[in-house]
């Protein structure tokens, strides 16, 4: 039950430790119910929003748990997510890594045919997926923070379809 008034806004460092939490199995995690385990590379972003519970969320933002069987960045023959920086270490408050953090944003294949990277479109979804470790073993889990921007032109619920 989310407490009312109750606005979820963590810090990376908090990020890092409710997934290091999620990843060892610690059953305390149901009070964030609203952070779904979802295959987020079988949906575009824009089939992700409006599904779930936002109590807590502002309407253009939700958080998710992927178990990743692959560093593949593509969804579903439609896209790819791209990254947009390097990989920013997280830290604990004594300097210790706890994980990482990278930003990414979602490109769409032109006339939607997949592989055609050449002139894909860059839409205005954000996302940045936190993990425990920079170099990964396959599965692994990741966090995800989707997002559209506040100033985006587009709805959440945005069909990107037709293009």
């Amino acid at each position: 039950m989310v407490l009312t008034g109750f606005r979820f806004s963590p810090t990376d460092e908090e990020v890092i430790e409710i997934l290091s939490q999620k990843v060892s199995g610690n059953t305390s995690m149901a009070a964030f119910d609203f952070i779904i385990q979802k295959n987020i590379y079988d949906f575009e972003p824009q089939e992700l929003h409006g599904s779930e519970s936002t109590i807590g969320l502002n309407k253009n933002e939700r958080y998710y748990y992927c178990r990743r069987e692959s560093d593949s960045r593509e969804v579903m023959g439609r896209g790819w997510w791209k990254a947009t920086s390097h990989v920013k270490a997280v830290s604990s408050p004594n300097g210790e890594v706890m994980g990482y953090k990278r930003p990414l944003t979602f490109h769409r294949f032109k006339d939607n045919i997949q592989g055609n990277r050449k002139g894909a479109i860059k839409t205005d979804w954000i996302m940045h997926e936190y993990g425990l470790q920079s170099i990964h073993t396959v599965p692994f889990f990741s966090f995800f923070f989707i997002y559209l921007p506040s100033n985006s032109l587009l709805s959440p619920s945005f069909s990107l379809s037709g293009l």
